[in-house]
C-alpha cells in the first residue's frame, strides 16, 4: 500500500535558505507547526557562538551534531553525538569552533 502524500513531507534543506536567528546563528527551517509548536530546523553556530541567556526546555528537544562541536555544562559533544534535553531541563550551549546540529522539537499531540 503506497504512503498518503498528505501524511508524508519531504524538505530539501538545499533549496532553503540560512535565516539568521540571533547574530552567529542561523536555521533552516525544515518543518513547523505553529499549533503544536513542533518544529525541525537545521541550525549552525558560528565559532565563539554563545546562547545570550539560560534556557529553559518546555517541550523535549533532540539534538543531532553533524559539525564541529557543541558544549553544554554537561560535556562537550562532536558530530555523530545524539543529545536529548528533557521538558524541564535547562542550559546555556556554547561552540568553540562553530557547529552545525538538526533540531527536533516535537511539540505537544
Amino acid at each position: 500500500m503506497a504512503g498518503t502524500p498528505d501524511l508524508i513531507t519531504y524538505a530539501d534543506s538545499n533549496q532553503a535558505d540560512w535565516q539568521e536567528f540571533r547574530p552567529g546563528s542561523r536555521r533552516k527551517v525544515l518543518y513547523e507547526d505553529a499549533g503544536t509548536g513542533q518544529v525541525t530546523m537545521l541550525v549552525q553556530w558560528d565559532a565563539g557562538y554563545q546562547m545570550g541567556v539560560l534556557e529553559h526546555h518546555e517541550r523535549d528537544e533532540h539534538l543531532y551534531i553533524l559539525a564541529g562541536t557543541f558544549v553544554d555544562e554537561q560535556r562537550s559533544s562532536g558530530p555523530g553525538t545524539y543529545i536529548l534535553n528533557r521538558a524541564g531541563s535547562e542550559h546555556q550551549a556554547h561552540t568553540p569552533d562553530g557547529c552545525t546540529f538538526l533540531e527536533v522539537v516535537p511539540g505537544r499531540v
